[in-house]
């Protein structure tokens, strides 16, 4: 009896059986690498160990778009495999996607004493689009999708004429007493995507769109519809897809360009790559209303087990308000609900005296908002907002997907043609629009971005260095006062391609802050490290009074701001800036960046977090014997290991023993100090750095994926639990 074992691209396993196929582990769009292998997708999945993925910022578990298919396009239910808690957790997140909240107040979104007429019944239309069971008889529940099935006896589960059986870490397909197939239940990815590398770094316009993907989450050829706002030349990443971190890495976008996301709804083509971006360096901003921001909030809290305190903790939450304008980079936003299964959002933006509108997923179909009217699901103001979308903007995506939950193409395809010039199609597949309609799809990439001519505005340089001050770390605790004084002690210089921007062994009296380009470190002929836009250089020799250690080249044209060494001491006077950079630079003196490599939790900082570490940690050396902490003393400190060899110790028995790049910490999910449970005692001349436990947790509440990582990591393997 043969069985297949196939490890999918995206992570998870395949098994194919003669009793049917089977998925172990599930993270998003793996339903594509399936499509791709079987031409179907399977009925059958059985979660994984962990549910969550911080080191990817994914589920692991993540049968929304299986469910849908096997229920709309085959007809069936699906089989949701694992321990009761491990069921109820993966049910609860597919609740959520598949009928939305149950309760819904959209008072507290509009302005206060709008006329109640003005909004919208959400519960109402939700359940006009919810689907019928497979009978037809009755609207859909949950188990008419997805039916969770706990281990039985033997930690065993029927599977046609064979069994599955959890043994362990590891899944096993039987045959009586015969194991026909063992994979593994830890989640294994395949290689980093889209590593191809963009020519240069990108230069984003003062107003335009940046489109990562434009196809449906079940198109296995196209990459999951999700975009970048660029407003004033930051980014505001709209929905992104999944892995899309990555994308903008292979494209050279720098993230440090995006801080704002904006959510329309809790489906996971349009939130999977929400979290992986809230993680990857500092908090960013969020923006939805409260009702999708609490959909959001129950389905990844369920799956992180963080608090509801802890996981809004991770970024800075902005609820809109329906109807009322707000700024986002110095662009108007106005924000409206759409017609959709569960609670959606489409927005408009107006910028120097241009605008683009994006629907987010919506069944536009006059014909059936008339009907919505006539079963008094909808008000007639609710009538009129629906069909008259605004078509009149200067650049318009509309969702183009599959009819009855999205827009019909024979709907866009009667549409004007002075619209559809202005128009660009997302959340569709190439082959889906009609030929000579007139109608096209967004295009993809970078070299692709749709520019919207605009005229600068009269602010906009000094908007442009103030986001540099702003996005420099070591500024973060000056006051407002400070930047008036920034743009008048500031130069601006450029380098053209190879220009040398710093000389080894040239004196150090400047101190640079990269506004557009890249340049790298050399150090006898080796490149150290790079620099790209918010970054710093130069504050080591001239901290330290030493001259410069290392050539910086310009890799790209670059646009610098300069400031003279005494300016620079007389704009940081009163601060403890000067303080931390001088820690910053000896201890980068001492090389602890090849330290933060070998240090195993440590080496996936980025160069920004990396710096912040460095101004916190404090050198010091112990002999042989000498006891670093000893048991039941309170937590001052966690240490990393640069040199040397320490134990840990509980009374007179060593437990085990750490070398270079360990990393000596208790991480608890609220910030404490706690007592340490073993005696840490050098084992010979050793060198390690000491961090402030609450320094510590102040650096983790900044970088919200590095808690994350931190919270997940095996303790044994990652944190000494000293």
């Amino acid at each position: 009896m043969a069985v297949e074992v196939i490890q999918l691209e995206r992570g998870g396993t395949l098994i194919k059986t003669p009793s049917g196929s089977l998925q172990v582990g599930a993270p998003p769009e793996t339903i594509k690498d399936t499509m791709k292998i079987l031409g179907d997708v399977p009925d059958t999945f059985v979660i994984p160990n962990r549910m969550f993925s911080a080191e990817r910022g994914v589920s692991l578990a993540d049968i929304e778009f299986p469910a849908y298919y096997n229920f709309f396009l085959k007809r069936r239910s699906i089989r949701v495999i694992g321990m009761s808690h491990q069921i109820d957790t993966i049910l609860r997140v597919l609740r959520e996607a598949v009928l939305g909240p149950d309760n819904i107040q959209l008072v507290r979104e509009y302005p206060y004493g709008i006329n109640r007429d003005l909004i919208p019944n959400l519960r109402a239309e939700m359940e006009f689009l919810r689907p019928f069971s497979l009978s037809g008889k009755r609207k859909a529940e949950l188990n008419d999708m997805a039916i969770g099935v706990p281990w039985g006896p033997e930690n065993r589960v029927p599977f046609g004429d064979m069994a599955l059986e959890r043994n362990k870490d590891s899944l096993r397909v039987v045959d009586g007493n015969k194991v026909l197939a063992e994979v593994s239940l830890d989640v294994s990815f395949g290689g980093i995507p889209y590593n191809d590398r963009a020519t240069g770094p990108f230069e984003p316009p003062l107003f335009g769109i940046t489109v990562i993907g434009s196809g449906s989450g079940f198109d296995p050829r196209e990459m999951t519809s999700g975009f970048i706002i660029w407003v004033n030349r930051r980014g505001i990443l709209v929905d992104p897809p999944v892995d899309s971190t990555y994308w903008l890495r292979s494209m050279d976008i720098n993230p440090r360009l995006i801080d704002d996301c904006i959510l329309t709804h809790c489906h996971a083509d349009h939130d999977s790559g929400i979290l992986q971006k809230l993680l990857e360096e500092k908090k960013i901003n969020l923006y939805t209303t409260e009702t999708i921001m609490e959909g959001f909030v129950r389905k990844y809290q369920s799956l992180t087990g963080l608090s509801h305190k802890a996981f809004m903790s991770l970024f800075h939450f902005h609820p809109v308000t329906l109807q009322v304008p707000i700024r986002i980079n110095g662009g108007e936003f106005r924000f409206f609900y759409t017609l959709h299964s569960i609670p959606t959002i489409g927005f408009e933006i107006y910028y120097q005296g241009k605008s683009f509108v994006y629907s987010s997923d919506s069944l536009y179909c006059p014909d059936t908002f008339k009907k919505l009217f006539e079963r008094g699901d909808v008000n007639r103001y609710r009538m009129i907002e629906l069909t008259n979308f605004p078509w009149h903007h200067s650049v318009i995506f509309h969702e183009a997907g599959i009819p009855p939950l999205h827009t019909p193409m024979q709907t866009l395809n009667e549409l004007p043609e002075q619209v559809k010039k202005r128009i660009y199609l997302i959340h569709v597949a190439e082959k889906s629009i009609p030929e000579n309609s007139g109608l096209r799809k967004a295009p993809n990439g970078r070299e692709e971005s749709i520019l919207i001519d605009v005229t600068p505005p009269e602010s906009n340089e000094a908007l442009e260095y103030l986001n540099v001050l702003n996005h420099i770390d070591l500024f973060s605790g000056l006051p407002i006062e400070k930047a008036r004084e920034f743009l008048t002690l500031v130069k601006v210089e450029n380098f053209k391609v190879g220009d040398f921007v710093i000389k080894k062994n040239t004196v150090g009296d400047r101190f640079f802050m990269i506004v557009s380009g890249r340049a790298r470190v050399e150090r006898e002929g080796a490149v150290i490290k790079c620099y790209t836009n918010n970054d710093y250089i130069g504050e080591t020799s001239m901290i330290l009074n030493m001259p410069r250690n290392a050539d910086v080249i310009a890799e790209t044209d670059m646009k610098i701001l300069v400031m003279d060494k005494y300016d620079f001491l007389y704009f940081i006077r009163g601060s403890e800036i000067a303080r931390q950079m001088k820690i910053i630079a000896q201890n980068r003196e001492h090389d602890t960046w090849s330290l933060f490599d070998d240090a195993q939790l440590l080496r996936s900082l980025s160069a920004t977090q990396r710096t912040q570490l460095q101004g916190l940690m404090g050198r010091i050396r112990f002999k042989k014997g000498d006891v670093v902490a000893a048991q039941g003393t309170t937590r001052e400190t966690f240490y990393i290991v640069d040199q040397g060899l320490v134990s840990f110790d509980r009374g007179q028995r060593q437990i085990l023993k750490a070398g270079r790049g360990s990393f000596i910490a208790k991480i608890y999910a609220t910030p404490r100090r706690g007592v340490h449970r073993f005696s840490i005692v050098a084992q010979e001349d050793s060198i390690l750095y000491s961090i402030d436990t609450m320094e510590f947790y102040r650096f983790l509440e900044k970088n919200p994926g590095v808690f994350l990582s931190l919270r997940e990591a095996r303790i044994r393997d990652t944190i000494q639990n000293a």
